[in-house]
């Protein structure tokens, strides 16, 4: 039961809530290529019902920029009629997997392709709303759109002439400053509110008091909702498509692994230490999208900036969620007019914010990354620039999947040389029959006036055919040749000191 105390703060929590998600989600839409609209009753979905079923109170549902993007791809490929089948088929798959409660696994996708992954979406929405932020028309592919960038900024920013299309991108360039810098204001009393809401507001105002000529949110004279968009027969012809299921499964992925990231970062967030289970986000998520595909709206999924500003504002039930939900409905029956004053270059500013704090904070988070991983990392990034997000992600997964293998099956070999008459041989890795010739090759160089030493402290697993043969090796060489099992250790574990080594010299390496 919340106290009377905590229930204004989570009242609190839901308007500011309320003003962050509603300018967002119409802009969602909008660069989703779909209809305001759409974007409202997603968010209203993703609010009331994944936010009832949710185990995380403070976990926030609804349309994001980044997946945005990739159902953008995707309704351009398969048409704008096939939404309700994609999102149903995702909203199923994460149904079935939190329902046999499999969801563990699916953490097996690799951090470097899931950090890849949403980098690429933060740069495909910066450098795709950046040219609709300066009132032009983005590019086919996001490389093209980033090397477009700086001829759209001459043309529309360094210019003299003052027609719609530079005024548009005018506003659009204050917008994203304000959102930039708000943070930074001296007063500190102001910094409480959401640079995305205070940079909308600020540039809706201009837009009315200076009457500028730019296009605006364009609402339907009513708002309803079109369940089976309207018609059985169409609707249910998407789904004897094979292409639009493999796409649904894509677009599954995206929305579990950002909700999967999201609900991580509330954890070591949240100064209430509570376990959250994954399985029942993923139902509560299944539920919300299956909703969702049946009227028609955009996929939700627990979306990270949303749910930081419901944690900072204090929220600790779902009371924020499900009162924001209804605030946008009331906004949307009661006050639909006032939404269309919003222009769509500061919306796109407010979406290439959000790309760069979006890509910022991956840039942070994967710091500590390997090398292999930040290469992998920057390999999906890449090939979805390049490409699209979809075949970026498949390429990203691809390279992972390679250097599992090679990792898997690899065995290293390294020899250092004599001293004081003792060699050390370290085998690091998988030793099996594939490396007997090398391994084999390597022993046969070992001068038998020293002892040679053969650790296995780094092996992760071998065969019989490589003990067979080093223990062939210590039979024949007693008294020279021995086989350090004292060092060995179980998988995984490493207990060998290379400090301990390092008098002995330069190593020969006989693994490429």
């Amino acid at each position: 039961m919340i106290s009377k105390k905590q229930l204004p703060v989570e009242l609190t929590a839901g308007l500011l809530l309320f003003f962050v998600a509603l300018p967002l989600n119409i802009g969602v839409a909008i660069a989703s290529g779909v209809s305001p609209e759409q974007g409202i009753i997603s968010g209203l979905i993703g609010a009331v019902v994944a936010g009832s079923l949710s185990g995380c109170g403070i976990l926030v549902s609804g349309p994001d920029a980044g997946v945005g993007v990739l159902l953008l791809e995707m309704l351009t490929q398969h048409g704008i009629a096939s939404i309700g089948a994609l999102v149903i088929i995702a909203g199923c798959i994460q149904l079935a997997i939190g329902l046999s409660k499999t969801s563990h696994w699916f953490r097996m996708v690799s951090p470097a392709v899931v950090n890849g992954m949403l980098a690429g979406m933060g740069l495909l929405i910066i450098c795709t709303q950046f040219h609709i932020m300066l009132d032009d028309s983005p590019k086919d592919t996001g490389f093209a759109n980033l090397i477009a960038i700086p001829y759209a900024i001459t043309n529309g920013l360094l210019v003299s002439e003052m027609n719609a299309h530079h005024i548009a991108a005018m506003l659009g360039a204050v917008t994203i400053t304000i959102a930039c810098f708000w943070k930074r204001i001296p007063i500190k009393a102001f910094r409480f509110a959401p640079p995305a809401l205070v940079a909308i507001l600020t540039a809706s105002l201009a837009t009315i008091l200076l009457n500028l000529p730019v296009q605006k949110v364009d609402l339907p004279n009513s708002l309803s909702v079109t369940f089976l968009g309207g018609n059985f027969a169409n609707f249910s012809k998407p789904f004897l498509d094979p292409q639009i299921w493999i796409s649904a499964a894509i677009l599954s992925l995206v929305l579990s692994a950002q909700t999967t990231i999201t609900l991580n970062a509330i954890e070591n967030l949240s100064p209430i230490k509570k376990g959250y289970k994954l399985d029942r986000e993923f139902i509560a998520q299944g539920m919300g999208n299956l909703l969702c595909g049946l009227v028609g709206a955009l996929p939700v999924v627990g979306v990270l900036l949303r749910s930081v500003t419901n944690l900072q504002s204090g929220a600790q039930t779902k009371i924020p969620n499900i009162f924001h939900g209804v605030m946008m409905l009331v906004a949307i029956l009661a006050f639909p007019r006032l939404l269309e004053y919003m222009p769509r270059a500061a919306l796109a500013a407010v979406l290439v914010f959000i790309g760069f704090t979006m890509t910022q904070q991956i840039w942070e988070r994967t710091k500590p990354f390997m090398k292999e991983e930040k290469i992998i990392m920057l390999l999906t990034v890449v090939a979805i620039m390049v490409t699209n997000l979809f075949t970026g992600i498949i390429i990203g997964l691809c390279v992972a999947a390679a250097k599992e293998l090679y990792q898997l099956t690899h065995l290293s070999i390294k020899v250092f040389p004599a001293d004081r008459g003792v060699a050390i041989m370290q085998l690091a890795g998988a030793a099996t029959f594939l490396h007997l010739p090398r391994l084999v090759a390597a022993l046969e160089e070992w001068e038998e006036s020293d002892e040679l030493h053969v650790r296995l402290d780094k092996v992760t697993y071998i065969d019989h055919g490589c003990l067979q043969t080093l223990v062939e090796w210590e039979s024949k060489h007693k008294g020279k040749f021995f086989i350090d099992w004292e060092n060995a250790a179980l998988p995984g574990q490493n207990v060998f000191n290379t400090g301990e080594w390092a008098t002995l010299g330069k190593s020969m390496e006989y693994s490429k």
